[in-house]
């Protein structure tokens, strides 16, 4: 999976979340975890390919959302491509070989 540089690249992360997430079988939904630095916590994307819904959620040590937030298409890019750098950042850690 490449880094989003651009908001072209917001797409190609779409396209390819299956890929680069962790799948909850209770949940059904794909899901990628990243820092939340607006906030101080985590944020959770998640996808239920069921009912092709995405939806996001924070948590930290002083906040936690009541429920998950449905996201549009247009509300999910815009998250993706503002958090790019947060997103970038577990991106990264993925790529790197492991060291024997």
């Amino acid at each position: 999976m490449k880094v989003i540089m651009y908001k072209k690249d917001v797409d190609h992360f779409v396209e390819n979340f299956k890929s680069i997430s962790s799948f909850d079988e209770e949940g059904s939904k794909f899901y990628f975890v990243f820092e939340d630095h607006i906030r101080g916590g985590q944020c959770t994307l998640m996808f239920y390919e069921h009912e092709q819904k995405w939806t996001i959620h924070g948590k930290g040590t002083d906040y936690c959302d009541v429920s998950e937030t449905s996201l549009t298409n247009e509300e999910l890019k815009t998250i993706i491509y503002k958090r790019r750098k947060y997103i970038n950042n577990v991106i990264r850690t993925m790529r790197m070989p492991v060291m024997s």
